[in-house]
């Protein structure tokens, strides 16, 4: 009897703990929602759709719907027969940069702030192509304790020495010999990554790219651990390096040259993804030309108003590069579809944080430029979603299906008969949360900027006495260096007896090369329009050296400049307005000498240039107008 009672209790006991588990209640249920079905580029009829833990657990559609007995959850939602869409990829962000133009009007914003962007717009999957260690801990910190965007990463990039990425400051894995990426993929490896990012491509032209053979390295090690291999390319030829290399991602497209053939072959046979990032390479003269990223504000919301007057109160001319992609764009259209016909896997990306690419928008703006490409707009949502989840190897995203993350945003018009009604989201949910996005603004609106004040107005400039220093007075003028870019350039002044010493010791070139010098800044603008040029007194130097004289229009560092040569003896040089030039790399300028700003005297060595001296003394005991 006493066995028979402990079975009886043992059965009791079962069915209650079977009891409470059949009425616990399901996290969510929405009601109503008909759901995107990439296979067959339609949406659903309206269906009902339960989450449970972060993740789609069952699916009931159409007829089978209504035989079904309704499940009770927490939470139930009717969607009123809304569009679903699964949460964003943008493939290409930088979450080191806000958007802002670079220069002396760069604005800062935390990635938290980043975050709330991609979010109010739907991009629920970010992956940051290269951010340094500080933005990237930064970033896996706020993932732990609040509702973020899914974070993928490469860490930081690798790169020739001094090549692309070495401008930034801090440090790239530049590979400097074949012997070196040993050392180099443990750091990578250390940060755990989930890709590797490699660059075809020297900063400005100098010094050599990483060769064919350490391109194949690295993208043999990236295979080995299972990592997707994305290679930043801008030119044909590169492409195709790329490719033989082992690349399953181009990061960039080939957009002002035509692909041939060859190029579509190569991406076939070796199943090579292809990332455009047209927004990077047009919206910054879309917005000069056409004021077309201020005009659309519904994707602007949760942008600062101090980024926004930076940004759009006054555009500068884009830089030459941006000009010849804009020009070009319809060549950049016709080689996407190309490959699209072909059958290759197309990404969107769109190197949000780079000038008038702004994170969240910035997708947005991608999105709008496939489109105008040519592509369907199924093609375009497949990009953003199912496609772009496959490139990353993120096989729970990008889908509306049992098992997957239920992040997915909700639109009232059906994308597939206007693509634009992506941007005009009524809810986003990530990991099956709702978010507050009128919150977020609120979040972003509170956020103070750090940067410059943009677009002050212009001071009416003073005319221009003839001496600019006679060294009689204290020091006006300053050192300066690539220390602000994590260079190690170094540069010291001293004034005695009238004369002005300046020492300088070149460090390692990074992607600007290395320089250091000394610059005056004018308390306020001056007019030397009636002078023909500067005059300079100095002695010393063992190597060439540049002096700048500060255009008031120029922003971006590419000063108006000409060449000093070294002097033994104590000489004068004229320099007149007529010689000097821009780098050319930012925005070309006319010259004018009716408001100048300042000028500079600066030691440089380029990627790859050797110098007979990184240590140089000069002095100075009068500069002039003549």
């Amino acid at each position: 009897m006493k066995k028979l009672s402990l079975n009886i209790t043992s059965l009791l006991a079962g069915l209650s703990c079977i009891s409470s588990l059949s009425v616990q209640a399901i996290d969510l249920r929405i009601d109503n929602v008909r759901l995107y079905q990439a296979e067959q580029s339609a949406f659903s009829q309206p269906s009902t759709l339960y989450i449970e833990d972060g993740k789609i657990i069952e699916i009931i559609t159409g007829i089978a719907k209504n035989q079904a007995a309704f499940k009770t959850a927490d939470k139930i939602v009717d969607a009123k027969n809304s569009f679903a869409l699964p949460g964003l990829i943008d493939l290409h962000v930088h979450l080191g940069a806000s958007g802002s133009n670079y220069g002396k009007e760069f604005q800062y914003l935390p990635v938290d702030a980043h975050f709330n962007s991609n979010l109010y717009l739907g991009v629920t999957s970010i992956v940051d192509l290269f951010s340094f260690d500080i933005t990237l801990n930064a970033a896996k910190n706020l993932t732990s304790y609040k509702t973020s965007p899914n974070l993928f990463y490469a860490g930081v990039l690798f790169t020739n020495p001094g090549g692309h990425g070495t401008q930034f400051g801090g440090s790239a894995l530049e590979v400097t010999s074949d012997a070196a990426i040993e050392g180099l993929w443990q750091q990578h490896m250390a940060r755990k990554p989930h890709l590797t990012k490699a660059v075809i491509e020297t900063f400005g032209g100098h010094g050599d790219s990483l060769t064919d053979k350490q391109l194949t390295e690295v993208g043999r090690r990236s295979k080995a651990a299972g990592l997707p291999y994305f290679v930043h390319v801008s030119t044909l030829a590169d492409g195709k390096r790329a490719i033989k290399a082992g690349a399953t991602a181009l990061a960039h497209g080939i957009n002002t040259e035509a692909i041939d053939d060859e190029f579509i072959a190569l991406m076939v046979k070796h199943n090579v993804a292809y990332i455009p990032t047209l927004a990077v390479y047009q919206n910054h003269s879309a917005e000069h030309e056409l004021q077309q990223i201020s005009s659309n504000t519904s994707l602007l919301a949760t942008v600062p108003d101090k980024l926004q007057h930076c940004l759009f109160d006054k555009v500068p001319e884009p830089s030459k590069w941006k000009d010849i992609a804009w020009q070009k764009r319809q060549l950049a259209y016709k080689n996407l579809n190309l490959l699209a016909q072909a059958g290759i896997t197309i990404g969107t990306g769109s190197d949000a944080g780079n000038p008038y690419t702004l994170h969240g928008s910035g997708l947005h703006n991608e999105l709008q430029a496939l489109s105008q490409s040519g592509l369907t707009n199924a093609q375009v949502i497949n990009a953003a979603t199912i496609d772009a989840a496959k490139i990353i190897n993120a096989p729970e995203l990008g889908q509306l299906k049992v098992g997957f993350q239920a992040s997915f945003i909700l639109l009232k018009q059906n994308p597939l008969n206007d693509i634009s009604q992506i941007s005009h989201i009524q809810s986003v949910y990530k990991s099956g949360i709702k978010v507050d996005r009128k919150d977020l603004i609120a979040q972003n609106k509170k956020i103070t900027m750090l940067g410059e004040k943009c677009n002050a107005a212009a001071v009416i400039a003073s005319s221009a006495k003839k001496t600019i220093d006679n060294f009689a007075d204290e020091i006006k003028w300053q050192a300066i260096s690539d220390t602000m870019m994590g260079g190690q350039s170094t540069a010291k002044l001293a004034q005695k007896e009238k004369v002005l010493s300046i020492d300088t010791q070149l460090g390692k070139p990074g992607g600007f090369g290395a320089w250091a010098g000394m610059q005056v800044m004018f308390e306020t603008p001056v007019d030397a329009s009636k002078f023909k040029g500067v005059k300079i007194t100095y002695q010393g130097s063992t190597v060439p050296f540049s002096i700048s004289v500060y255009h008031g229009e120029v922003q971006d560092w590419d000063h108006f400049s000409a060449t000093l040569q070294p002097s033994e003896t104590w000489t004068t040089v004229e320099v007149p307005f007529t010689q000097l030039q821009q780098f050319g790399f930012g925005s070309q300028k006319d010259w004018s000498a009716k408001s100048l700003a300042g000028l500079s005297l600066v030691w440089r060595t380029m990627p790859g240039q050797q110098l007979a001296s990184n240590k140089n003394t000069l002095q100075i005991s009068n500069i002039s107008y003549f």
